[in-house]
């Protein structure tokens, strides 16, 4: 039979503290792995480690903020220190704003960048200075499916995305030689307790413009948007960031991986 076994890997998921990084996080410690939970709400990530100790996994949490980059160095090379290595590193700490394009502002467009795009790099460089020499190593960026099309009320979300799966696919060209594997994965509409969230703001815009309730428009979303019939969930993520920290990818890089329901087919 073929399984994915992670045991004795150390897994860093930042964003972990709940949505899609609490169901990567899930699908890692259910494999095996050691998953060190990083958000910047202690709360969330004290209670997801709890959550996954609770089912028998192994789980520490810490608290991190993605854009203080002394933090990030400081905390990998925490894990280094105290388990000898750090094998996976999954980034999915974000945000986002549903705001029409025009009545966006030059701060928040600062904010997305500094949050998902720029700490994604700081996060990768301190993994590899310790993947690097062991030549070792597996990095999975979560990206969007607005890392694909463009959006006219997510529009500095979706130019941040972009640029995540830019940086991607060059980190992977500058460690190929060094064995070390970084792909992507592009959700699609994910449900989670923060995706509901975000996707209620995302909601209400279309509500407000449209007129329609709630219901229709979520089960519009579905029919004109999913093939599949169905939203992700946070685990679907999750077993595909497991795939692609596991030997059996160990021949894909610099991808990125729709999940998606067949929402996108690029």
């Amino acid at each position: 039979m073929v399984k994915i076994d992670m045991t004795g890997k150390n897994v860093l998921i930042t964003g972990a503290g709940g949505g899609i990084g609490g169901g990567i996080a899930d699908v890692f410690a259910e494999a095996g792995a050691k998953v060190y939970v990083a958000d910047w709400k202690t709360e969330n990530a004290e209670k997801k480690a709890e959550e996954i100790k609770a089912k028998g996994g192994n789980a520490v949490a810490v608290t991190l903020d993605v854009t203080k980059k002394d933090d990030i160095y400081a905390l990998i090379d925490r894990i280094v220190k105290e388990d000898g290595n750090i094998d996976n590193l999954v980034t999915c700490a974000g945000a986002c704003y549903n705001i029409p394009y025009m009545k966006t502002t030059d701060e928040q467009f600062r904010t997305l960048l500094e949050i998902n795009l720029l700490s994604v790099n700081n996060t990768c460089q301190a993994a590899l200075n310790y993947m690097v020499p062991r030549k070792q190593g597996k990095i999975v960026n979560i990206q969007s499916a607005s890392s694909r099309e463009g959006s006219p009320i997510c529009s500095h979300y979706s130019s941040s995305k972009f640029g995540v799966m830019g940086l991607t696919q060059s980190i992977a060209l500058a460690v190929a030689k060094e064995n070390i594997n970084v792909n992507g994965i592009c959700p699609g509409i994910v449900v989670t307790s923060l995706g509901a969230q975000q996707g209620s703001n995302l909601v209400d815009v279309i509500m407000k413009s449209s007129g329609q309730s709630r219901e229709v428009i979520l089960q519009s979303l579905v029919d004109r948007n999913i093939p599949m019939g169905r939203f992700q969930t946070a685990e679907d993520v999750g077993y595909a960031a497991l795939f692609l920290c596991s030997d059996y990818a160990q021949n894909i890089t610099g991808q990125s991986l729709n999940v998606d329901g067949g929402m996108r087919l690029n």
